[in-house]
């Protein structure tokens, strides 16, 4: 033990003996008892760029004019608040409750958020409609810390446009550009106040043009990459030149936040509904009359147009409208309207929605194989269209013969009293659909409660005339048929294999695809579900 002590005490001298050694070398002990130098030093250098901006002068360029338009534009935006009643979700707030998570930041119940642009010097303010409804009164924050109170001058829920004005002096107000002339690929920048954050702007391009989800009005939308958030809506899509492209509106998300798709209002249709509502105090809407659908190859050979023909397919003219005053017939395929060629019935929508009230305008229509033009006088839209109604279970039914491609489908005669329930054209001549039989080839197609007007070029009068039309049609050929669904009207082809086709009422409306900028629950429920899940694990373990 003696032997062992001595060895660790001889190691331990030797370890000593190599650090002093070690820290003499080094200088350790003079710096040690040496006072620190007051001896100046001169300043460490700056290290030079890496790159020169001579060296790379187009992004130098660049740069500095993504600065300038953002520096021109953000004066001119705006963020609105308005005081409106409690809308969160009562599922999300019991999951966030349990968990813990707090109330969410852009449903806090009493305050709504959005965003604006100033578009005149007498202080007009555009923004959405969804930003102010329901609000008692809405607040205006310019960037430079002035605040106001808004009044509203119009809104416009069919495009979701509001028009606010404020009293101040001083605005910066931004012009539209044409969006007509947008192209896909056009760089843009979106300026608002996402969250709250004011003055915040993204980049990014045009990923698309005329996308659809909305009314006749707004016949189309710009889709972006650049980065939009809850906050955005109202606020500005801008080009290169700081003119107002369109107006963000809508964003697709599984998160509640930006995944690089977004959508904005086209910037002439958010001019024209500014200066009607200044103007006029309401939108007015041109009126045309015709009931469209898409013109595909099938329906184009039937009405005597090529199978690769453009246009727009006429299903159904409104009784004492401008179309019907010009003599437009269902089957026509419209191809010019004012001059302009028309791509499809969406490209027709939109010109009609940009056409003069009280001007006339020339159309050119393809009819049985002929050209025509004729004149039509536009004029204001004076109601909506009319929704589906459930069929009435009444009636005795009628079937055709077996093997047939209307086989299951039962038909009666239109009474008056059935016309006003189901909403129908005046004067419509047809039978009204009882029953469809699950299962069979016009399920697809045919509803009950859809009024059958022509079956290929036969017109329908009654069902009498309806099972012996129907009869003589071959086993398994497919029929063009003209059906009514409320006031809308439209061509079906009706066979094996037939799907159903599209639809457009008079106002154009469908349903949006696309989900809001709004808290989205589904994504959220799933985390708290997650960790529910592994809280449980935990306590277990």
């Amino acid at each position: 033990m003696k032997s062992f002590l001595q060895f660790l005490v001889f190691i331990l001298a030797i370890t000593l003996a190599l650090a002093g050694l070690y820290a003499w070398k080094s200088g350790y002990f003079n710096r040690a008892a040496s006072p620190p130098s007051l001896e100046s030093h001169a300043p460490p250098s700056v290290a030079k760029p890496v790159i020169p901006p001579g060296r790379i002068p187009g992004l130098a360029a660049l740069d500095e004019e993504f600065g300038r338009v953002a520096g021109a534009v953000v004066p001119s935006v705006v963020s609105i608040t308005a005081p409106r009643g409690d809308r969160i979700d009562p599922r999300e707030e019991i999951l966030r409750q349990f968990f813990g998570m707090g109330r969410p930041p852009q449903h806090d119940g009493t305050m709504a958020q959005g965003s604006g642009v100033i578009v005149s010097e007498q202080g007009h303010i555009v923004t959405n409609l969804h930003v102010i409804e329901g609000a008692s009164e809405a607040s205006v924050s310019l960037a430079d810390g002035r605040r106001f109170s808004a009044k509203l001058l119009g809104a416009d829920p069919r495009t979701d446009l509001a028009i606010l004005k404020i009293d101040a002096n001083g605005l910066q107000p931004l012009g539209f550009a044409d969006s007509e002339k947008v192209r896909v690929g056009q760089l843009v920048f979106a300026v608002g106040n996402p969250f709250g954050l004011q003055e915040s702007v993204t980049q990014g391009i045009i990923s698309a043009r005329e996308r659809l989800f909305s009314s006749e009005s707004v016949n189309e939308f710009f889709q972006t990459d650049a980065p939009i958030n809850p906050g955005n809506s109202g606020g500005p899509l801008v080009n290169i030149r700081g003119e107002i492209v369109g107006i963000n509106n809508f964003i697709f998300s599984q998160s509640g936040g930006s995944m690089g798709i977004g959508f904005a209002i086209p910037a002439n249709t958010v001019r024209r509904v500014f200066e009607q509502i200044v103007q006029h105090g309401r939108v007015l809407r041109p009126y045309f009359g015709v009931f469209l659908q898409p013109l595909t190859a099938e329906t184009a050979v039937r009405v005597g147009a090529a199978p690769d023909a453009r246009g727009a397919l006429v299903a159904g003219v409104e009784s004492g409208s401008p179309a019907a005053a010009a003599n437009i017939q269902p089957g026509d395929v419209i191809q010019k309207f004012d001059g302009r060629e028309i791509r499809d019935f969406n490209d027709l929508r939109k010109r009609v929605a940009e056409a003069s009230l009280g001007t006339e305008v020339r159309v050119s229509l393809l009819r049985g194989g002929k050209t025509l033009e004729v004149p039509v006088r536009i004029r204001e839209m004076s109601a909506d269209g009319a929704a589906f109604s459930a069929p009435d279970p009444g009636g005795t039914p009628n079937n055709p013969a077996a093997g047939n491609v209307f086989a299951g489908v039962s038909v009666r005669e239109i009474t008056p009293v059935l016309a006003t329930k189901f909403r129908l054209p005046s004067a419509i001549e047809g039978v009204l659909i009882q029953a469809v039989e699950p299962g069979t080839s016009a399920a697809s197609v045919l509803r009950p409660g859809d009024v059958i007007e022509q079956i290929n070029d036969t017109p329908i009068s009654s069902p009498a005339n309806f099972l012996q039309t129907a009869a003589a049609l071959p086993p398994g050929e497919k029929a063009v048929v003209l059906i009514a669904r409320g006031p809308v009207r439209t061509f079906e082809v009706v066979g094996p294999n037939t799907a159903k086709g599209h639809r457009m009422a008079p106002d154009g409306k469908a349903s949006p695809v696309m989900i809001s900028p709004e808290f989205s629950l589904f994504p959220h429920a799933l985390f708290l579900a997650w960790r529910g899940a592994w809280f449980i694990l935990v306590s277990f373990l």
